[in-house]
């Protein structure tokens, strides 16, 4: 390419510029590089004509810059690529390339005049930031947050895919939904909480720190407990401070309320438990008293019976961390045999035990074993077990795919009424029967004594 007057003034001009710049003929064909492209990729002259100069594109770039050059050509409109190019000392770095097409008064092309800008500095910031966001969306995912971001100024909110999941929001949804809609996923008991934590974080005189956990209800009539934190944003100084923004993360936390509550039960349990055992141990103490002859025949008859108790204790303690009973099975007499062995110390002529043989899982076995326990307790306590003469009788039948059993309590103090009020135990045992052991259960409050209907599923029996 020959360079006339006004092209030796552009040169000028392009050695004096503080980018790599070139020059092509109409068809493309390169034919000047100003002395900056030289000294970059330490190129001559003769190696950069025509197409040489793609020798110093990174190989992975190449078909992207001939097609942005062919398209901008055959359209004669603005070329622009971004492309890796080989320094000197054989390094890469990132370039934008721009080119613009110079016409003649009848609109024909007769040069192309094209810049190349240094760019690795912001490519490096923009592949670091991107890792770093890949980073944060993976710990994210890993710990199953969703994020969220609320303008208090328009109360429109936006949200990632995990808490448009959590809080079940469709998707369109998901880069604005109003304050007013949001309220209208969560249950409306949590909402007033909501509210007034909202306003306790946007106060201009707090930390800004926001922290709730509310329910959202679902389909199949359940609820997912979700806990909320975040952290308001201000703006202005002093009286003129004003929060604009309340941005955060949410997790399920249904799993948490789950084991706390199943703690707080447990907790209520071994305090009930431990009442239990003083009050049958007060029993026997009673009860031994009235009947041994002497002290030591006291003493004899009272450790057995405290033996025989702790060894039903044990029976209905849910299995610790260092246990494995998996695969362990008993039969249901067996069971119900083991419960009631303190009490057939005092009661021996008086318990009646019958039915066939019905094996039960080890997952049953503890739930089974507290509700025999509670039942045995409360009989000595007020019912049939409180009297010398008081008897006991427990049997039950299968029926197809059916387990009914039955508790029935005699010549024990006499029963004018059903009880007005439900204990713990009675708590306890209705929720063991139909919660743990997926059964029904009834109580019908004779005259007589108690008599507790219940029926199971043997396949949940077995389990």
């Amino acid at each position: 390419m020959l360079l006339t007057e006004s092209d030796d003034q552009l040169a000028l001009l392009a050695e004096r510029l503080p980018h790599l710049v070139w020059f092509t003929d109409p068809d493309g064909y390169h034919g000047y590089f100003n002395q900056r492209w030289y000294n970059l990729t330490g190129m001559t002259a003769e190696q950069c004509r025509g197409e040489g100069w793609k020798d110093a594109v990174h190989p992975s770039d190449r078909v992207h810059v001939d097609n942005q050059w062919r398209s901008a050509l055959s359209a004669g409109e603005l070329y622009e690529a971004e492309y890796r190019l080989r320094r000197a000392d054989g390094v890469y770095c990132w370039m934008l390339s721009r080119g613009l097409a110079h016409r003649d008064p009848d609109g024909r092309i007769t040069r192309w005049f094209g810049t190349c800008t240094n760019i690795d500095a912001q490519k490096r910031a923009e592949n670091a930031l991107a890792r770093l966001e890949e980073q944060h969306r993976l710990a994210l995912e890993a710990a199953q947050l969703g994020t969220w971001n609320l303008d208090l100024a328009t109360e429109i909110a936006d949200f990632d895919a995990m808490t448009c999941k959590l809080m079940r929001i469709s998707p369109e949804h998901a880069k604005g939904m109003s304050l007013d809609d949001i309220y209208e996923l969560i249950t409306p008991e949590d909402r007033d909480l909501i509210r007034k934590r909202m306003a306790a974080a946007t106060d201009p005189k707090t930390d800004g720190y926001y922290d709730v956990e509310y329910r959202v209800p679902k389909p199949d009539d359940d609820v997912r407990w979700v806990h909320a934190r975040g952290k308001a944003f201000f703006i202005g100084e002093n009286d003129q401070k004003k929060a604009v923004r309340l941005s955060g993360v949410l997790n399920d936390s249904t799993r948490q309320h789950a084991l706390e509550e199943t703690r707080h039960l447990l907790t209520r349990e071994l305090n009930h438990r431990v009442k239990n055992l003083f009050a049958i141990a007060n029993g026997m103490v009673s009860l031994t008293a009235r009947t041994a002859k002497d002290t030591k025949e006291m003493a004899t008859a009272l450790r057995g019976r405290l033996s025989a108790l702790s060894r039903a204790h044990e029976l209905v303690q849910p299995p610790s961390m260092e246990e494995d009973r998996s695969g362990a099975e008993i039969m249901l007499g067996r069971l119900i045999e083991a419960v009631l062995a303190p009490y057939k110390e005092t009661h021996a002529e008086g318990i009646s035990i019958e039915g066939p043989d019905i094996r039960i899982g080890s997952n049953t076995t503890t739930a089974l074993a507290l509700v025999l326990h509670e039942l045995a307790t409360n009989a000595l306590k007020y019912g049939c077990l409180s009297s010398a003469k008081g008897r006991l009788t427990i049997r039950w039948r299968q029926e197809r795919d059916k387990i009914t059993l039955e508790w029935i309590e005699t010549d024990g103090p006499p029963i004018p009424a059903p009880p007005t009020f439900e204990g713990f135990g009675s708590q306890l045992t209705q929720r063991s029967v139909t919660g743990q052991l997926g059964g029904e259960l009834d109580r019908e409050w004779r005259r007589e004594g108690l008599c507790v209907h219940m029926t199971f599923s043997i396949d949940r029996l077995a389990t």
